[in-house]
């Protein structure tokens, strides 16, 4: 069992989402940064989806009240006992050790434990969608069971330094434009692509409020019939302020929606701090689809790395530095 001692900042427990409910207007929720949580959940030797416990910037405590495998993953600050770790690897906790952890940057740190977390499935998924009830926040004093795992050999496990991803800070994130591209203006669109939009306070797990030049609309206005809203989509109200429509976005809506943020950099959307500035720069959707292949790949390889199926070299060619996976397994 796992205690919360104490939480600074909101903490929920997520896992991959909730799918195939969107027709019934239940939002799919899971990771803001799935790459970075999923990267916690192969840390522990778990799949990518298992449950984990998503912080925010203020972090949390906890205390373990039985022998576990955990690992943190985000720009954390971790502490176990009061001795500094380091994310991106993966550490044997033992009952009455406590686990202090916060962010040093980014919105969203990961806490993966061996087995997973169990917890009463809502809709196929532990996934917490506070606007429906389904879960809520952590508090102290709450108590979660892990699952069962064999734990040997699952600690001491480390995300090679070149693989950990920098998502936080100022950053430039590709959309595809549309689907409603027409209800803005030529000049509305050059504005989008070509400034700069900081992330507001009043953004959250539902939706990405952005500050900056305004967006034109077309004669047709912000308005549409309503229609349905991927993760990603970017609508624009009538006050020309972009919203990027995040994990727990409403399944429909009625603004137009001038592009999609393509889904390898969503995790960079969801890491970026209120203050934080970013920009949009247009791709094709081929290029979004080789982009997606490209990561589905190389977490696929860390997976296999991480559970000892696949060997890493660094290599050297023409004087450029590479990595390379090898083993007897197929990526």
């Amino acid at each position: 069992m796992i205690e919360i001692v104490s939480v600074i900042t909101p903490a929920t427990i997520q896992d991959s989402g909730r799918f195939g409910y969107q027709r019934f207007g239940v939002p799919v929720s899971g990771f803001m940064d799935y790459i970075s949580a999923r990267i916690a959940n192969y840390l522990v030797g778990n799949p990518g989806g298992f449950p984990v416990i998503e912080f925010t910037v203020g972090g949390l405590i906890l205390k373990f009240h039985g022998s576990t495998v955990f690992a943190v993953t985000g720009e954390a600050e971790v502490n176990l006992n009061d001795i500094s770790l380091s994310p991106w690897e993966s550490y044997w906790a033992k009952r009455g050790d406590v686990l202090r952890v916060r962010l040093r940057e980014g919105m969203y740190g990961y806490i993966a434990f061996a087995g997973g977390i169990e917890c009463s499935k809502v809709l196929d998924s532990c996934s917490t969608y506070v606007r429906a009830n389904f879960g809520k926040t952590l508090k102290q004093g709450d108590m979660l069971k892990t699952g069962y795992a064999i734990l040997s050999g699952k600690a001491g496990r480390s995300v090679p330094e070149e693989l950990v991803p920098r998502l936080w800070g100022n950053k430039t994130v590709r959309v595809i434009l549309g689907p409603n591209v027409e209800n803005f203006s030529p000049d509305g669109i050059r504005t989008f692509v070509s400034s700069e939009y900081e992330v507001t306070p009043n953004s959250d797990r539902m939706g990405y409020r952005l500050e900056g030049p305004v967006i034109e609309h077309s004669e047709r206005g912000a308005d549409i019939i309503t229609e349905p809203i991927a993760r990603g989509s970017i609508q624009v109200p009538a006050n020309g302020k972009p919203i990027v429509m995040m994990a727990d976005a409403q399944t429909t809506g009625g603004y137009a929606k001038i592009a999609t943020v393509i889904k390898v950099d969503l995790p960079k959307v969801a890491q970026t701090r209120p203050g934080e500035k970013l920009k949009f720069r247009p791709t094709s959707y081929k290029k979004a689809v080789e982009e997606l292949k490209k990561v589905e790949t190389m977490m696929n390889a860390l997976e296999k790395f991480l559970n000892g199926k696949l060997n890493l070299f660094r290599i050297k060619v023409m004087g450029e530095k590479y990595l390379a996976f090898a083993g007897r397994e197929d990526l």
